[in-house]
């Protein structure tokens, strides 16, 4: 069986000692940063991600329901 699937994630992090619950850093290295700054500094940092899939191909949602009239 085929399907097509698609992934994507979001990454943020931060150190609740130097910026509480805001992120400071994102992307793809954003937990590998937030434990390295927890080894150096022995602050309490976080990291976050989101992972999304979605399985099938997008297509136009339902374009008959609102047909513009002239």
């Amino acid at each position: 069986m085929s399907r097509s699937t698609s992934t994507s994630s979001i990454v943020m992090a931060g150190c609740f000692v130097c910026k509480g619950s805001d992120a400071i850093w994102t992307g793809k290295n954003a937990m590998a940063v937030a434990a390295r700054h927890h080894d150096a500094t022995g602050h309490q940092t976080w990291a976050d991600q989101s992972l999304s899939i979605r399985y099938g191909l997008e297509t136009s949602s339902h374009p008959d329901l609102f047909q513009e009239t002239a």
